[in-house]
């Protein structure tokens, strides 16, 4: 994630890593859309990281995290000759001066909720891709959702397709598609944290369901339709 490191993302970082069937399922989501030169925004423990460095051996590929303890833990992770680690700031243009201005594919996955003012973030992305580039975004939805787990890791929002699609009006960026993701977690996010009022994911719980993905991946597939989830994924064309 993009954020300063805190002991409340620490640990859902951690959970996530461990939750390998779920990581394919999102991963699955963005892999499509990966070509060319990739930057990672957000890269945090390297979950998502190593899913791509092992399937883009051939690829240039830029991992990156505005917190310097996550971007030691990257470096000293990660040494492969085709990767590069980074500090990146999606506020600070100073930061993208590290960065290779003919990115292919750039993904940020739980990322743009934690900035400020994330138009200004999305605009500093499409600077450094090339033409045709791709920026794939998963972002968290539904307001009413909202809760103390978001505000403990630093969640400025949780997004609509409303503003998802105000917002882009201020950039440069055509839409290739938006859709909804991940169902099931609708009901276990506001259990936890809008019924129970704890700040951090339930280690159980997303054990559960981490053992469950295969039927939940079959029931978005063919029922839902990318119709309804706990997630937006959007991917943008320069």
């Amino acid at each position: 994630m993009t954020e300063k490191y805190s002991k409340e993302g620490n640990i859902n970082l951690e959970l996530v890593d461990k939750a390998n069937n779920f990581t394919n399922f999102v991963y699955e989501q963005i892999k499509p859309f990966l070509k060319g030169t990739i930057l990672e925004v957000g890269s945090g423990i390297g979950t998502y990281s190593k899913k791509i460095i092992n399937d883009f051996p051939n690829n240039k590929i830029m991992l990156s995290d505005i917190d310097e303890e996550y971007v030691n833990q990257l470096k000293n992770k990660f040494t492969q000759s085709n990767v590069d680690v980074v500090k990146l700031d999606l506020m600070n243009k100073y930061d993208f001066g590290n960065i290779n201005k003919s990115i292919d594919a750039a993904f940020a996955l739980n990322v743009l909720e934690h900035v400020k003012d994330d138009v200004r973030a999305l605009n500093n992305i499409y600077d450094v891709l090339s033409p045709g580039g791709l920026f794939i975004i998963l972002v968290p939805a539904h307001k009413f959702l909202f809760n103390c787990i978001d505000e403990s890791i630093g969640h400025y929002r949780r997004y609509n397709k409303r503003e998802i699609l105000k917002k882009l009006t201020h950039t440069k960026f055509k839409i290739r598609t938006l859709f909804y993701f991940n169902f099931l977690s609708l009901f276990g996010w506001f259990w936890t944290g809008n019924i129970l009022r704890r700040k951090t994911v339930n280690e159980s719980a997303m054990s559960l369901f981490n053992s469950i993905v295969p039927i939940l991946r079959i029931f978005e597939k063919y029922v839902l339709r990318k119709k309804i989830g706990i997630s937006l994924i959007v991917v943008l064309e320069k």
